[in-house]
């Protein structure tokens, strides 16, 4: 026995001084024919500055140190990739039949640098002539499987893309990617930033070139988690399934615009990806316990997506500061949208100053819409929608003071508060626009307050951008009827102005209709809207701003001054600051 084991310790000792006498083998004298020979293969340069050896391991070990890979001749930085060390695990076996086994590659201060030129083709692409590799068997996935994957190491990792139309640039500073062995698969890490926000990523991989699984996937992204298992199925037409769900996910850095308010475009023009719908089927559900987007935050969120032939449905359910909002959402390869929400007596004043658009209401309201656009960019869509939105807000109050700010008279004018100081009391605002070809047209459009009441009429024109809407003033007081004047509100749909309207102060205004009731109630002018159980539409409210909103304003003619004016331009300053949110919401 002890004869064999020193036997066997005898050949340890010849492997390891034969693996450590290849360590001594000098590979640099074979530098110039590996560079030559991906100078012939791909028209660049490889250059391999350091030593080039063999390192001591059970498995072979080959170490390329300061090596560097040259740029396409029209890129904007001399090399495409460069890197301070790079080993490659090669198992000895294989290559005694001539194959190439490669079971570990570690890589340390690489860099790598990918763009495109104006015509879009990228720096990857080498020399003409170059052959292409063989397309493997449709259905086959091309024999690959995890288990012909190599461990990886890599640290200190740096990739930027440059984009050559429009010279955009996306940069990675990775501290770690690894990807190591476990049990039928893999476990991947990703630790960095991307675009200066923090990254990480961590899942256990699954399956081969045909269909491949995420397990147990978690990844964050400045700050913001989520996770989730994920399959996806290349075998055929490729389709992605699984769940995701995060106890707080934050859309501000993704979606926050960084201008608006200068009079430009709010709906882009630029394409979107509808024809993505025709490339994969999807079946994803995502479920978030909070969120974010700014102060806004919804809870309870529940998105099952779905792309079925190139058609999406994504039916949205949250809620925001306890009450249920609903939001369905409809696509297909075409283009064709079609959206259905309903909100029931949310706190609409709290969302408003959530969004920074303004501070100067507290109530709750019920909200209802049902829109359907057709278009290849949001511009298009809005160019083409029809449908309805209601809006019903319930008694609450108006804060005066957002418009004393331009005007002393303004609260006065606009929104007589009598004695009541800052504040006035809302009892009722009413809105129902029917949309064709992008425009909408305001069929019932009324806000009553504790002194008077005023009525709407006008269009909304998405397509072209502009607002014309014309308020009337309806005095409950016999005091106050001298400062009934109509204002036109008109312009951009992001800087509107408003005007003293001297075509309304001719044909005169209506009085109050006092109490007088509209048959069929708020529902006969806002179909949309729930009157159940809950809901501000069945407050009882409304009545005397839907039946004002119902008939033909005519009546008492006011009188026209100086306060009027400001209040006027007031009203325009204050649809200015909301256009500017409004701007910043849609990214501009």
């Amino acid at each position: 026995m002890r004869k064999f084991l020193g036997f066997i310790l005898a050949i340890v000792l010849l492997l390891a001084g034969g693996l450590y006498a290849l360590t001594l083998i000098d590979l640099g004298r074979f530098t110039p024919q590996i560079e030559a020979a991906a100078k012939d293969a791909t028209g660049r340069t490889l250059k391999i500055e350091g030593p080039l050896h063999i390192g001591f391991s059970l498995v072979p070990t080959v170490v390329a140190e300061k090596v560097s890979f040259s740029n396409a001749e029209w890129g904007t930085k001399p090399d495409m990739l460069s890197a301070g060390k790079l080993e490659l695990q090669v198992a000895l076996l294989p290559l005694l039949s001539g194959d190439l086994d490669v079971r570990r590659v570690e890589i340390e201060d690489a860099d790598i640098f990918l763009e495109t030129d104006r015509r879009g083709r990228g720096n990857w692409v080498f020399a003409e002539g170059e052959a292409a590799p063989t397309a493997a068997p449709e259905g086959e996935g091309g024999g690959f499987t995890l288990a012909g994957v190599p461990e990886l190491n890599i640290s200190n990792f740096r990739f930027a893309y440059r984009d050559g139309a429009t010279g955009q640039v996306n940069e990675a500073a990775l501290d770690e990617v690894t990807l190591v062995a476990q049990g039928s698969g893999y476990h991947a890490v990703i630790e960095g930033k991307v675009n200066g926000s923090a990254v990480s990523f961590a899942s256990d991989i699954e399956g081969n070139a045909s269909k491949i699984a995420l397990n147990n996937a978690s990844l964050s992204v400045a700050g913001t988690s989520i996770g989730g298992d994920l399959a996806l199925d290349l075998s055929g037409k490729p389709k992605l399934a699984g769940a995701l769900a995060s106890p707080a996910f934050d859309v501000t850095p993704f979606l926050k615009g960084g201008g608006g308010g200068s009079g430009g475009p709010l709906f882009s023009k630029d394409p979107l990806p509808f024809d993505a719908l025709n490339s994969a089927d999807v079946d994803l559900s995502l479920a978030l316990d909070e969120l974010r987007y700014g102060k806004v935050t919804l809870t309870a969120l529940k998105l099952p997506v779905k792309i079925q032939g190139g058609k999406l449905s994504a039916p949205l359910a949250a809620a925001y500061r306890g009450r249920p909002v609903k939001l369905a959402l409809d696509a297909d390869g075409g283009g064709n949208v079609g959206v259905d929400a309903d909100a029931v007596n949310f706190d609409l004043g709290k969302l408003l100053a959530d969004l920074d658009l303004s501070t100067m209401l507290t109530a709750n309201a019920d909200f209802g819409a049902r829109l359907k656009g057709q278009g290849k960019s949001l511009h298009g869509i809005a160019s083409s929608l029809n449908g309805q939105t209601n809006l019903v807000i319930g008694q609450g109050t108006i804060n005066s003071r957002a418009f004393a700010i331009v005007s002393d008279d303004l609260a006065r004018i606009l929104i007589p508060s009598g004695e009541s100081g800052n504040t006035a009391k809302l009892v009722c605002a009413i809105s129902r626009f029917d949309f064709a070809g992008g425009v909408g047209k305001a069929s019932a459009l009324a806000l009553e307050t504790d002194t008077l009441i005023t009525t709407g009429s006008g269009n909304v024109d998405l397509g072209g951008e502009r607002i014309d809407l014309l308020f009337k003033p309806k005095p409950k007081k016999a005091s106050l009827v001298s400062l009934a004047f109509p204002v036109r509100l008109s312009g951009p749909l992001t800087s509107p102005s408003a005007g003293l309207d001297r075509t309304g102060v001719a044909t005169g205004v209506a009085t109050a209709v006092g109490g007088t009731v509209l048959t069929g109630g708020i529902g006969a002018l806002l179909p949309l809207m729930s009157t159940g159980t809950g809901s501000v539409a069945a407050g009882g409210e409304c009545g005397a701003a839907a039946a004002a909103a119902s008939e033909e304003s005519r009546g008492v003619v006011g009188t026209i001054g100086g306060a009027a004016e400001g209040a006027a331009k007031g009203a325009g300053e204050v649809l200015e600051g909301i256009g500017r949110g409004i701007g910043n919401i849609f990214g501009r």
